[in-house]
């Protein structure tokens, strides 16, 4: 890991997706998000963050047109 990584906490990651704060929060239940915890804190390496936006553009990009 970069130590120099940016750290996002769940609202900055809601932010930046324009989802509801609930939506992370069981995105990172779920496995879907990794986290690390700091306490009872939960927080989002930006790069796992923009590893699960790439990801899931591949998986839009692959799947068939519906029409």
């Amino acid at each position: 890991m970069n130590l120099e990584q940016k750290l996002l906490t769940i609202n900055e990651v809601a932010g930046f997706l324009r989802v509801h704060r609930a939506t992370i929060s069981r995105m990172i239940g779920t496995g879907a998000l990794p986290f690390i915890a700091i306490g009872s804190r939960k927080l989002v390496l930006e790069s796992d963050l923009l590893t699960l936006i790439e990801n899931r553009r591949s998986l839009a990009a692959n799947s068939p047109e519906e029409g």
